[in-house]
C-alpha cells in the first residue's frame, strides 16, 4: 500500500465528513487507507464514520488523548508506506493528496523527508502556513503587534515567511500541521510523534526532527487544500491558548539553549502586559461608546488568564 492517512478528530463531526469525501473523491492514483483517530467527541463523530465510511479504520477513544498521542495512535496500526497527516477541518482540492505523491515519487535526486501544500481558508484566500524556526530576533517583530505592518509588504522572493506570498516550490523549514506527507525514509528513521505535547507545536518538532536527520522539507504550491482552522481548539478559547504557550516552551527546552526560553518567556511577560492594557482600552471605549464589545471582553479574559498562568508553578517547563 502506497499511503496511510491518519485523521485526528474532537468534535468536528461536520467538517470530518467533508473531509473523509474529498479524500475518498479526490485521491485516485495510489493505494491507500484512511485511519480517523476519535478522542472521544461529544458530537457522535466516531458512529458517523462507522455509518458513512465503513471501508475506513477507526479508532475510538474513550478519552481525550491529545493530538500527537492519537496520531501515534493511528501511526502505529498504519500499513502504508508513505505516511500523511491530515486535519478534519480540511477538504482536499484537485487531487492534492495525488500531486504530493506524485512530487515525493518522481524525485529523482533526493528523497524528501516532508512535504507539504498550499492552505486555503473557506472563502478561497491564501492562508499562510509556512514559517521559519524560532530565533529571538525574529520573535521580537513576526508577531501578532506587527502583523499588519508586515502585511502591507509583499516580495514573492523574501525569505521572511511572513512577507513570502506562497507562490513558488522551495524547501521549508516548517509549516502548520493541517497536511504533512512524511516519506516512507524520512518516518523509519525519525519515527512517532513527541507525545510530550499534547496539542500544539508537535509539528514544529516533527520538521526539525525530520531535519535533523538530514532530509529536507518542501511546500508544494500546486497542491491546494481548504483549511477552516482551529475548529476544535476554539472550543476552549482560553486553555487552547494557554497551551499554546506551554507546547511551545516544551519545544524551546527541547532544542535550544536554556536561556533562549527564559528570555522568550520574559519577552511573553511584556507582550501579554501589552495586549491586556490594548484590549482593557477597548472593552472600557466601547462600553463608554454602547458598542458590542464580546470579541474584546472575549480577548481581554484570554490574555488576562494566559498572564495568570505564567506565574503558577505548572508553567515553567522541566524536560
Amino acid at each position: 500500500m502506497d499511503l496511510s492517512i491518519i485523521i485526528v478528530s474532537w468534535n468536528t463531526k461536520d467538517l470530518l465528513r467533508d473531509c473523509l469525501k474529498s479524500v475518498y473523491r479526490e485521491t485516485v492514483k495510489y493505494s491507500f487507507e484512511v485511519i480517523v483517530v476519535d478522542n472521544n467527541s461529544p458530537d457522535k463523530s466516531a458512529e458517523m464514520v462507522r455509518a458513512e465510511f465503513k471501508e475506513t479504520i477507526l479508532i475510538a477513544n474513550n478519552d481525550n488523548k491529545g493530538f500527537a498521542r492519537a496520531n501515534n495512535q493511528g501511526l502505529k496500526v498504519a500499513k502504508g508506506k508513505n505516511i500523511l497527516l491530515l486535519n478534519p477541518d480540511t477538504v482536499v482540492l484537485n487531487g492534492a493528496i495525488d500531486k504530493m505523491m506524485d512530487f515525493l515519487l518522481d524525485n529523482n535526486t533526493e528523497v524528501p523527508g516532508i512535504i507539504t501544500c498550499k492552505l486555503l481558508n473557506g472563502d478561497g484566500s491564501l492562508q499562510k502556513s509556512v514559517n521559519s524556526f524560532f530565533t529571538l530576533s525574529r520573535s521580537l517583530f513576526e508577531n501578532r503587534l506587527f502583523e499588519k505592518i508586515l502585511e502591507k509588504v509583499s516580495r514573492s522572493d523574501t525569505k521572511v515567511m511572513s512577507l513570502w506570498d506562497h507562490s513558488d516550490l522551495r524547501e521549508i523549514e516548517w509549516a502548520f500541521g493541517a497536511i504533512m506527507l512524511i516519506s516512507e525514509q524520512a518516518f523509519k528513521k525519525v519515527g512517532l510523534l513527541d507525545e510530550q505535547f499534547y496539542i500544539y507545536a508537535e509539528e514544529m518538532d516533527y520538521y526539525m526532527r525530520v531535519k535533523q536527520a538530514g532530509f529536507k522539507s518542501y511546500f508544494l504550491p500546486d497542491a491546494e487544500i481548504i483549511h477552516f482552522g482551529k475548529s476544535s481548539s476554539r472550543q476552549r478559547r482560553a486553555a487552547m491558548f494557554i497551551q499554546n504557550y506551554k507546547s511551545f516552551y516544551v519545544f524551546l527546552k527541547k532544542h535550544y539553549k536554556p536561556h533562549v526560553y527564559y528570555v522568550y518567556r520574559l519577552r511573553t511577560y511584556i507582550y501579554m502586559l501589552i495586549w491586556i492594557i490594548v484590549y482593557g482600552l477597548k472593552v472600557l471605549i466601547k462600553t463608554i461608546l454602547r458598542k458590542q464589545n464580546s470579541e474584546e471582553r472575549e480577548q481581554f479574559k484570554v490574555y488576562v488568564l494566559t498572564f495568570v498562568w505564567h506565574f503558577k508553578p505548572d508553567s515553567f517547563i522541566r524536560i
